[in-house]
């Protein structure tokens, strides 16, 4: 009897998570899934200390569970940078078949306050920052889809792999340290308007993000 009711509850919960019902970060309220279920909380709480090992759930002390964040595997994230590439290599074309100017002077100024952090070693500062890299670069994009996929792909890859102490190992801070020097040329290239060379520089962006996946998953 126990063992049905701890499934049901199990299976109700992951449904709920997997079908995005409940996003990251979403309170997991154990007398909601009681009325639901119309179980005891006893179950419920056995399936959530498993979901939490499985980490589809967090606990937090004195509030209960939420939702966590969902991880992205390393099949995943290389499948997602080579959607992101094609995708990429489209807004390079349309930006140059019109010749629209990219913001450069933002990127640049952005970029400032990137090495900054790298400099200070200040994670927590790097990888917020990283998002306005991303979002200025695709500021004239059209395609909200592209816009989705890139920032939905830069959260899962730092909730994923990064944490306030990542900068402090060697290895990762001279790999961020490249890219960092990567999006230097890509905003030489935007004052520029040469997205042919930008194009250039944006493939071995990816392919080095590609060959460093192995550090990421570290």
């Amino acid at each position: 009897m126990e063992d049905r009711l701890f499934n049901k509850a199990y299976d109700y919960i992951k449904d709920k998570i997997d079908s995005n019902c409940w996003s990251p970060g979403t309170k997991i309220t154990e007398q909601l899934i009681s009325e639901a279920l119309f179980m005891s909380r006893t179950p419920i709480r056995t399936a959530l200390l498993l979901l939490e090992e499985e980490g589809l759930v967090k606990s937090i002390t004195y509030k209960g569970y939420i939702v966590a964040e969902k991880k992205i595997s390393n099949e995943g994230l290389l499948e997602r940078l080579e959607l992101i590439a094609g995708l990429i290599m489209n807004y390079l074309q349309y930006l140059k078949e019109n010749d629209i100017a990219l913001d450069y002077r933002v990127f640049e100024k952005i970029l400032e306050k990137q090495a900054e952090y790298l400099k200070y070693r200040d994670a927590a500062g790097y990888f917020k920052n990283e998002y306005k890299i991303f979002e200025t670069f695709i500021a004239k994009s059209e395609n909200q889809f592209l816009k989705k996929v890139i920032m939905t792909t830069a959260r899962d890859i730092h909730n994923t792999y990064s944490d306030n102490s990542d900068l402090m190992d060697e290895e990762r801070y001279q790999s961020e340290a490249q890219l960092l020097g990567l999006y230097k040329e890509v905003a030489v290239c935007m004052r520029n308007k040469d997205y042919d060379k930008m194009g250039e520089y944006l493939i071995f962006f990816f392919e080095t993000l590609k060959d460093t996946n192995d550090i990421l998953a570290q």
